[in-house]
């Protein structure tokens, strides 16, 4: 599963997560003390197309902010997407830090809110399946401070990615010219809420409606090529946005005289090849005020959404009989569903931060599911000891840094990939299990 906690300053040559994956019979440990200290859960799983190169990362006390939380998911694409995924997971949350580190309490985000956040286009802000459009966030009644808020928000966020960008392209040792990441991030600072998109992952809020019911709300949109403000930028520099024969429902992304990459995004980091063509790496950024309806916010990879709708991620999270699992779920059903609507194509990789905005505080005599005195080197990517009461390290005094990532990446590209012989073979072995599991998706 490669799920690991570590430092965001770790010392060269110790940033490998590790080819052996995270040992099974502690996976319950460490859901539960995510789950304990930061009402997160998150898991990723490797699909069919050769190597997994989605990661993640889940940052406690953010900034040195007690009780605010980063969370961010990463789905690398390319020869060497796995290394621009990890690299990004890494740098990204230590520039954001960096910026909203109060040097004064004037200049403190978490207690100015017209310090904080950005500034958003409201129209791209819709659920495309099953969005209450009239409980999406409105800013033409917003207060002043929480337009600033939203300004300053969008000028860290756009700065940060812009950074993390130029150092891939000058100093990361990663051949990014057809290699890159897309990025979906949230910062929770009380009850406000900020998302930051590049590509195609996504931003999901279950929230309830006036009847207390559960509803999807699609916070972020995905930045495809095909999209009228990307395709016309894309066009402008001269790129080229077409759909290949055996994939009409796919516009990519290709350079102007040659038939590459097949970029399935308009925004990502890294992919040099096609910064001059239209690609960006500028976020777009979305802000929503929290209540108490708010129930929890995914953050997912396409792997999730090629399959799932919104409302059927929102069903099976708040289904999820222990929501320290809810993530390793959501993913099981997503498998399910690409064996049964993709039988002949390989399922892709998929990762999912689940953060809870209402969670009960834990009860003080709450154990852990396993009685170990000490768990230490779940795998070699672990940095410390983890045990019962101390939670994971910190990356600077005061922030914890939750992690994840598949131990190898896949290839998102436009090669043809040998699918018919395995997926035949996968379906005779377990027709009578999907047959099963038809019924329960019907349910």
């Amino acid at each position: 599963m490669g799920i690991c906690c570590s430092k965001a300053k770790a010392p060269a040559g110790d940033l490998d997560d590790g080819e052996q994956g995270f040992p099974w019979m502690h996976d319950d440990l460490f859901q539960y003390h995510l789950w304990t200290s930061a009402a997160v859960s998150m898991h990723t799983k490797q699909g069919w197309k050769g190597a997994n190169q989605d990661a993640m990362t889940v940052s406690q006390d953010f900034a040195g902010h007690k009780g605010h939380i980063f969370c961010g998911v990463f789905d690398g694409h390319g020869p060497l997407g796995r290394e621009v995924a990890r690299r990004v997971r890494d740098t990204l949350p230590l520039k954001l830090s960096s910026a909203l580190k109060p040097k004064t309490e004037e200049e403190d985000p978490s207690t100015h809110t017209s310090k904080l956040t950005t500034e958003e286009d409201h129209s791209s802000n819709t659920d495309l399946d099953s969005c209450d459009k009239s409980d999406s966030t409105s800013f033409s009644d917003d207060t002043t401070d929480e337009k600033l808020l939203l300004s300053t928000w969008k000028n860290i966020f756009v700065k940060a990615f812009d950074q993390v960008d130029e150092e891939l392209r000058q100093h990361s040792g990663i051949d990014c010219i057809c290699s890159g990441t897309t990025a979906v991030t949230v910062v929770r600072q009380g009850d406000h809420l900020i998302i930051a998109n590049l590509g195609d992952s996504r931003a999901v809020l279950c929230t309830r409606d006036s009847k207390d019911r559960m509803i999807a709300v699609q916070l972020t949109t995905d930045l495809k090529p095909d999209l009228p403000s990307e395709l016309a930028r894309i066009l402008n520099c001269k790129g080229r946005v077409f759909a290949m024969d055996d994939e009409p429902d796919v516009p990519r992304m290709w350079m102007p005289d040659q038939d590459a990459p097949g970029l399935a995004m308009a925004r990502a980091f890294g992919d040099f090849c096609l910064k001059n063509h239209g690609l960006i790496c500028t976020p777009e950024v979305y802000y929503r005020k929290l209540s108490e309806k708010d129930e929890f916010l995914v953050l997912a990879t396409d792997g999730i959404w090629d399959v799932l709708s919104n409302k059927e991620v929102v069903k099976i999270v708040s289904s999820a009989s222990d929501p320290s699992k809810a993530a390793r779920q959501l993913i099981d059903r997503a498998v399910r569903s690409w064996r049964r609507k993709y039988p002949t194509s390989m399922v892709d990789d998929c990762a999912v931060v689940c953060l809870f905005l209402n969670r009960p505080a834990s009860r003080p005599d709450e154990k852990a599911p396993h009685d170990h005195q000490a768990v230490s080197s779940f795998t070699g990517s672990f940095r410390k000891v983890v045990s019962g009461g101390r939670g994971v390290e910190a990356s600077e005094e005061g922030t914890t840094v939750w992690r994840a990532l598949e131990s190898v990446a896949r290839a998102n590209s436009v090669m043809r990939l040998p699918r018919i012989g395995r997926v035949l073979s996968w379906r005779r072995r377990s027709s009578n299990s999907l047959m099963d599991e038809d019924d329960d998706d019907r349910d």
